[in-house]
């Protein structure tokens, strides 16, 4: 007897079903026994169609919990009526997410809370502050990294960029561009990533510890030497301070493609983070002294965007219904409107009822009427 399940990033996803009670627990204990021993991923619950669990079902969850954190995996849970979300909180033990964006964000990207306690442990004032950081690889202890105020500086749509971009609330002169920064790169190994949590932070306070894992770090440093060859490509890359403040357009650039780099190398084909990438290469757009390197991005960035339709189990909800907004966006630029309507139909068709989707659903309908 076993469940519908899916892997979801470093998670094995199990679908819970409308009820997950006693009678359940006795149906799949001996199931969920094996998946422990045969699988090695962090484990999570899908219960956005569950209506009712029970006492038995938070024990077995607890069981599942304490066998699990011994070889230092979690177990998770996303979606659910309120009195099931209830119910999970106040076991005070396993992650409990909302919704499945918000399970997969955690995954994907820095988590926003984790963020935010950076920045107010940062040393300094204003909405722009850099952070001292030691390279998970070399162990340089003096890289630069950047946050800002993201209750500051929220992402908006703007008529020149096709991904959202960090601008204040309301105009400032003083404000900054932080796709500039917002790649941190190490002067001396070239590692660079948008991650901070991928870096080891020094704060006054303490340090927060690199989470980058061991089998990316061994990739990353294999490649060192590539790396490097590509760095010192550019004019002034060797200067220690070419990665700082004020970061003019060519070290921008720069660190995007250093970024694509590492995404590139710490998977396999199958595996590589092409979401990402493709963000990296727009960005590169954006800083390119090029025409023909714009041309080479762009087309790059297309090819991956369809490389990922062609592959939507290894992504999430979210990052999905974006790629479907990046490609319509190429599309109607090469004035391919009917392909472009054919992805909407499908971001339309699967994302409607998904809150968080909803305004990228109206960003797309802006697209295709302007």
């Amino acid at each position: 007897m076993s469940l519908s399940k899916r892997i979801r990033g470093h998670y094995m996803c199990y679908d819970a079903g409308v009820e997950f009670t006693s009678a359940q627990v006795l149906k799949y204990k001996l199931f969920f026994m094996d998946e422990i021993k045969d699988t090695k991923l962090d484990m999570a619950f899908d219960m956005r169609n569950a209506e009712r669990i029970d006492g038995a079902a938070i024990v077995f969850f607890k069981n599942l919990y304490e066998q699990l954190v011994k070889e230092k995996r979690k177990i998770s849970f996303f979606g659910g009526a309120p009195s099931v979300q209830e119910q999970l909180r106040n076991a005070n033990t396993f992650l409990v997410y909302t919704s499945i964006v918000e399970f997969e964000r955690d995954f994907h990207e820095i988590n926003p809370d984790l963020n935010r306690t950076f920045f107010r442990l940062t040393e300094g004032k204003g909405h722009f502050r850099s952070l001292r950081m030691i390279c998970p690889l070399c162990a340089f202890d003096n890289v630069s990294g950047f946050i800002i105020d993201e209750n500051y500086y929220r992402q908006k749509w703007s008529e020149t960029e096709i991904v959202p971009v960090f601008e204040p609330e309301e105009a400032d002169p003083n404000s900054i561009d932080f796709s500039c920064y917002q790649v941190a790169v190490c002067p001396k190994c070239f590692y660079a990533s948008t991650r901070l949590d991928w870096f080891t932070i020094v704060f006054p306070e303490g340090r927060y510890e690199s989470n980058l894992t061991q089998e990316n770090r061994a990739k990353l440093s294999n490649a060192a030497a590539l790396r490097r060859s590509l760095a010192m490509s550019q004019s002034g890359a060797s200067d220690m301070t070419f990665f700082r403040v004020p970061r003019e357009k060519s070290a921008a650039y720069l660190s995007w493609l250093l970024n694509e780099f590492n995404l590139k190398h710490m998977s396999d084909q199958q595996t590589t983070d092409g979401f990402d990438i493709v963000v990296s290469n727009f960005m590169m757009c954006k800083f390119a002294l090029r025409e023909m390197d714009v041309d080479n991005h762009m087309y790059t960035a297309l090819a991956w965007l369809y490389g990922i339709m062609d592959n939507k189990a290894n992504y999430s909800t979210l990052r999905l219904a974006k790629a479907y907004v990046y490609l319509i966006s190429i599309l109607i630029s090469q004035d391919k409107v009917g392909d472009a309507r054919k992805f909407y139909r499908e971001l339309e068709r699967d994302y409607k009822d998904i809150e968080d989707c909803k305004y990228l659903i109206n960003r797309a309908q802006q697209l295709l009427l302007s």
